[in-house]
């Protein structure tokens, strides 16, 4: 029957259990979810518990085959594949973080509670594995920039990425904030053709979630494919991530980021938001056409006309802003070779990304939702997993069946959930 010893419900049901609690905003929903949908009467703590253990389970196995993918030798971890993996035409690798809270009960009492409740935020790790097919072109099959990247239609947007505002906004942040773009704005110009998804999520160091998804993408082919990209906001950590993981593949700016960076540079070098939409267009054109450089010398000049900023100058100054973004762009010119991607048919943005990120905290993420260091690493990785494409939850429970012989396993599942 494929019964485990400690099993209380048959395998299928077992399945739907997991499911609805993983896919569900709560365990309550689930429960609620199995009585309306499946007519099963099963608690909330029931489905908690049930997650939990097989939740410990697929990070186990996954660290199995993280091990056996560390001891091979570095070409076949650069292009080698499982025998029986077809590899994806492209294979893009995206990264991000997202937001959820761990409490520790074990916090002393004396800590002010609204310094504790600041402390319960962390960052969970999130990586999307895309599996693409897509054309390759002798010459750039888009040179001209879309309308849809142009101010009327993206201008909203980018505010939003990268906290540029319109006059008199006060934001401190020094990094744009994550921001998808729906995949119908982008659709005029040529781009690769989703084929697959694989979805990694873990609240891990970024050091040990890189090892984590390195071993993933080989698992699914991705080292043996000939047109490999990583596509990023840019952001110190993920491009450490990208040299130290993937530095086979080629790395993309995307370029939604970028063009924040231009947005807010016009605004902060024009009088009003007239010329600086003529401006941003000027810029946005060039960055499409591969021509950071002229918008670097651009900025450097504007940069002389206003003056370096001084040391305790606020975020918002436009001294600064101007200083940011040619910052920003002398760091990432190199990845922001846009013509060139076009030609070889890799994607130019990481919407998919920053869609999964939201994805993943769905389930994760709330003001009231707290989660054990052991739960929420559970949480992470099994709705990563449902989120697949090539339902990796399916293969588990088909082998669960398959090796239950009746017998009691003993062993410790410490080691493979610890923080």
């Amino acid at each position: 029957m494929g019964l485990g010893v400690d099993d209380t419900v048959s395998p299928r049901v077992a399945a739907k259990m997991v499911r609805a609690g993983t896919m569900n905003v709560s365990f309550a929903e689930a429960s609620d979810d199995l009585a309306t949908l499946a007519d099963l009467s099963i608690s909330d703590e029931r489905i908690r518990r049930l997650c939990a253990h097989v939740g410990r389970d697929r990070i186990e196995q996954q660290a199995q085959l993280q091990e056996a993918y560390c001891a091979k030798t570095l070409p076949e971890r650069c292009h080698g594949k499982p025998a029986e993996m077809e590899p994806a035409e492209i294979a893009c690798v995206m990264a991000d973080g997202g937001r959820y809270q761990v409490l520790d009960r074990g916090a002393s009492s004396t800590s002010k509670p609204s310094a504790r409740k600041s402390e319960h935020w962390k960052e969970s790790r999130i990586g999307l594995l895309a599996g693409m097919s897509g054309e390759q072109y002798d010459c750039d099959p888009h040179p001209e920039l879309p309308a849809a990247l142009r101010y009327e239609a993206i201008a909203e947007k980018l505010s939003d990425i990268g906290k540029t505002g319109t006059q008199g906004d006060s934001s401190d942040e020094a990094e744009p904030a994550s921001c998808s773009a729906p995949a119908g704005d982008l659709d005029e110009f040529p781009g690769p053709d989703l084929e697959s998804r694989s979805v990694v999520a873990s609240g891990h160091t970024w050091e040990e979630f890189g090892a984590l998804l390195a071993s993933q993408a080989w698992y699914l082919g991705f080292a043996a494919s000939l047109r490999k990209v990583f596509v990023s906001d840019g952001s110190a950590t993920i491009e450490k991530l990208h040299q130290t993981h993937f530095s086979e593949y080629t790395s993309v700016l995307d370029i939604l980021h970028a063009l924040a960076y231009s947005l807010g540079a016009a605004r902060a070098v024009c009088v009003n938001e007239a010329a600086a939409r003529q401006q941003y267009d000027l810029w946005a054109e060039k960055i499409w056409q591969g021509r950071v450089h002229d918008v670097m010398e651009e900025l450097a000049t504007h940069q002389q006309r206003l003056g370096e900023p001084p040391p305790d100058v606020g975020s918002t100054d436009p001294r600064q802003v101007v200083r940011t973004s040619l910052v920003y762009y002398e760091n990432h010119a190199q990845r922001m070779n846009y013509p060139l991607y076009r030609r070889k048919g890799f994607p130019l943005t990481s919407s998919l990304m920053e869609s999964m990120v939201k994805q993943v905290s769905r389930r994760v993420k709330g003001s009231e939702k707290y989660w054990s260091q052991q739960g929420g690493e559970v949480m992470l990785r099994l709705r990563g997993e449902y989120l697949s494409d090539h339902d990796p939850m399916g293969g588990y429970w088909t082998r669960r069946a398959r090796l239950a012989n009746g017998m009691r396993n003993y062993r410790s599942h410490a080691s493979s959930i610890s923080p």
